[in-house]
């Protein structure tokens, strides 16, 4: 991911967070079958895949944080 990618993600609200995290935790899964099954040829998607989910729930939880604060 990106600077710029990480730094949109910071303008979404927590909704739109929410439902990314969703797509990606779905698309994770996906990549984790082809692996358990030899079908994945670049092990690192899944890798780079999981930093961006932790990414992505770093950024909402901060946004959590700043609205109790």
């Amino acid at each position: 991911m990106k600077k710029k990618e990480i730094a949109q993600l910071r303008t979404k609200d927590k909704k739109e967070l929410s439902g990314l995290i969703q797509k990606t935790q779905g698309e994770l899964v996906k990549l984790q079958i082809e692996f358990q099954a030899g079908k994945l040829k670049n092990i690192n998607q899944l890798i780079l895949k999981r930093r961006d989910l932790a990414r992505m729930k770093t950024i909402l939880k901060e946004k959590e944080l700043d609205e109790t604060v």
